[in-house]
């Protein structure tokens, strides 16, 4: 059966290649690691990439699971770095022993005076300017790190809030680098999420405390807030999708709403700790309800009914299967935390939601 199967795609592939404008059609082609890279039935046979582009964009063109867009590329040995794609470059869809692969085109433009003009910058995996404010602006500190951080006093008046325009002073003696300054979001299981406020740097240092300059203030600074030396985070230019290696829950969002939707960001309960690394893919899901079985008619347990949950134990019940609604790519690991991007929700993500691990 195996063998009838591998002789039956390898024909369809041979076939849709040999015939003009077929090569798109609807196919379920097997890969080397037992999954199934499917090709939309609109992949266009030739696609220029446009400013603007990202590779989920693209590979969304060509896959109904975007994640495989490795497998896309897997065959074709004559692209060394796949990801780096320019404007302008051209991409063919062609299949090659019998599967469907990408190649590209590079495009060069030559200047009047012979010169090769830049290309400028290749594609990012996701839209950069909606994701990196969120993720450049938040950090997960432990609890102990939280604590032991120090605090913004406020200005010589010990005012609770300040607004930037005046020095504030901090706990402790400070060494002179970059400071920036954090205001807690959420506290977690042993962690504490925080938000970028404002930038600051040292003026003074007095006795046990250390008069700082506030810099670029984004927010508020309020007493309390903790200093830390300032940390830069770049934005990997290639995630390579990977299986999810932990099951967790998610906890805690970037933009602090309680519904999340793709391109969101928001904070699951397992990090390195865990084995999860950046690249990992996982999928939140919604459990299904319990249903009486032994009435009338079927009815659905109601939890926050006494009645309901002493009488589960005795009487007939059946659990509807879990759905899933959503799909997640892990950016960012701490230790015992992460940061998840949405890639994919039929319906509104909330928090509390489980995450279980997608085996690619």
């Amino acid at each position: 059966m195996a063998s009838w199967r591998l002789s039956t795609i390898a024909v369809i592939g041979f076939l849709l290649l040999a015939s003009a404008g077929s090569a798109m059609s609807a196919y379920a082609q097997s890969t080397s690691s037992g999954d199934i890279l499917r090709l939309k039935e609109d992949a266009p046979a030739e696609y220029v990439v446009k400013k603007g582009d990202t590779l989920w964009d693209i590979a969304g063109f060509y896959l109904d699971d975007p994640w495989l867009w490795t497998e896309l590329w897997r065959v074709n040995e004559s692209v060394d770095n796949p990801h780096l794609i320019y404007p302008g470059d051209k991409l063919y869809l062609s299949w090659v022993d019998g599967r469907p692969t990408l190649s590209r085109k590079v495009t060069r433009t030559v200047l009047p005076e012979g010169v090769i003009e830049p290309k400028g910058n290749a594609l990012r995996m996701f839209p950069s300017e909606l994701i990196e404010p969120f993720i450049t602006a938040h950090s997960v500190y432990s609890e102990s790190q939280y604590e032991q951080a120090p605090q913004v006093l406020g200005d010589n008046r010990a005012a609770p809030r300040v607004n930037g325009m005046t020095p504030v002073f901090v706990t402790g003696q400070m060494p002179d680098v970059k400071y920036q300054i954090l205001t807690p979001v959420k506290r977690l299981d042993d962690a504490v999420l925080l938000r970028h406020v404002a930038d600051a740097r040292v003026l003074m240092q007095q006795r046990d405390m250390t008069e700082m300059e506030i810099i670029r203030p984004q927010r508020e600074i309020r007493r309390g807030d903790r200093v830390v030396e300032a940390q830069q985070f770049e934005m990997p230019e290639l995630l390579v999708p990977a299986s999810g290696q932990a099951t967790g829950a998610i906890v805690a969002s970037l933009n602090e709403r309680q519904q999340q939707g793709k391109w969101d960001i928001v904070v699951l309960n397992i990090g390195e700790q865990d084995g999860v690394e950046a690249g990992q893919m996982y999928r939140a899901i919604r459990p299904g309800t319990e249903i009486f079985m032994d009435g009338e008619n079927p009815e659905a347990v109601r939890e926050t009914k006494a009645s309901d949950a002493l009488s589960r134990y005795w009487r007939a019940t059946m659990e509807l299967p879990a759905h899933t609604t959503s799909e997640l790519m892990v950016i960012n690991t701490q230790a015992k935390t992460s940061f998840a991007i949405v890639l994919r929700s039929n319906e509104w993500l909330s928090i509390g939601a489980e995450v279980l691990p997608m085996q690619l």
